[in-house]
């Protein structure tokens, strides 16, 4: 693959894809990327501020960053079959209206925004089509999580032998966003009870807005989940279900108030130094947890 100092940057569906940027001639399909997109490189990050009456200022209020807005035009040719064909190409890609946009570099590797069309798509011929065999076609889109993701960490725990086990996964965060954990158990044909690390990192005042926590307190807060013999996937972030198990039973009741809190904060660890998991393994020989981290960066490249 020949980078000459540039990006790959192909739109991509359900069906197929098309390199829009950067790569060779060779690989050229009729619709190019104009040299003026908008919102494809800008995280809008705002601070919010709290104000107190009676009081000079405000306060801190965290950040708050908006859905990202895409203006995505593309210069459309002619490449033998008609200008027709070209901009009928580009309206079957997207008749979905979701698409991914991958963004490739040398330096930062694949990452990709899930996005959604948001308006029909307009397309704008200076003249007639086929006196310059050429138009200019602009789509707008959306993406509901403005943040570019890239390959998750992934790592599988085993049980060696039949009981209890301690088994240590590696995980590390290298990204400028929270990785939140997702476990997948897999009890292996038996009755199986795991036990799995929801760690701090200091973060118990970000969860405890009474004070009574302290940093430290759950550095090596452990759940001990219900013994299962279903799939059950347990999952940290606030907006998903925190316990689904594959029957549809309700593990969330049977685990009543207690769920997982935390997150790996921003570039925690690395590749060569993690840090390590503990997961506590009661069950079959061959019982697995899976650990899962996506990643999510602000930028389409950099960071690291």
């Amino acid at each position: 693959m020949g980078w000459n100092g540039r990006a790959r940057i192909s739109l991509v569906t359900e069906d197929e894809s098309v390199l829009v940027s950067g790569g060779d001639r060779s690989e050229w399909e009729g619709i190019k990327l104009n040299e003026d997109p908008d919102g494809m490189f800008d995280t809008e990050v705002e601070l919010k501020t709290i104000d107190v009456a009676g009081m000079p200022g405000g306060f801190d209020g965290g950040e708050e960053t908006p859905v990202r807005t895409l203006t995505l035009p593309f210069n459309c040719y002619d490449m033998g079959d008609g200008i027709e064909a070209t901009i009928s190409r580009l309206r079957r890609l997207l008749w979905r209206r979701t698409f991914e946009w991958h963004y490739e570099t040398e330096y930062s590797g694949l990452r990709w925004l899930k996005c959604k069309r948001s308006k029909s798509i307009k397309v704008n011929p200076k003249r007639d089509w086929n006196i310059d065999n050429y138009a200019l076609a602009t789509v707008e889109a959306v993406a509901l999580n403005p943040d570019y993701e890239s390959e998750p960490h992934q790592v599988i725990a085993t049980n060696p032998s039949a009981g209890e086990n301690t088994v240590w996964v590696p995980a590390w965060n290298p990204t400028d966003r929270p990785a939140w954990p997702i476990w997948s158990i897999k009890p292996n044909g038996g009755e199986c009870q795991v036990s799995l690390p929801d760690f701090s990192f200091g973060n118990e005042q970000e969860i405890d807005q009474t004070g009574n926590w302290q940093p430290g307190d759950h550095a090596d807060r452990m759940i001990t989940l219900e013994p299962t013999e279903q799939f059950v996937s347990v999952m940290a972030h606030p907006m998903m279900d925190p316990y689904v198990a594959s029957d549809l039973s309700n593990f969330d009741g049977q685990m009543g108030a207690v769920e997982p809190l935390y997150w790996i904060p921003e570039y925690t660890a690395s590749e060569d130094d993690p840090v390590m998991l503990p997961v506590i393994i009661d069950g079959p020989a061959g019982a697995q947890v899976k650990l899962r981290l996506r990643r999510f960066w602000s930028a389409e490249m950099g960071g690291e």
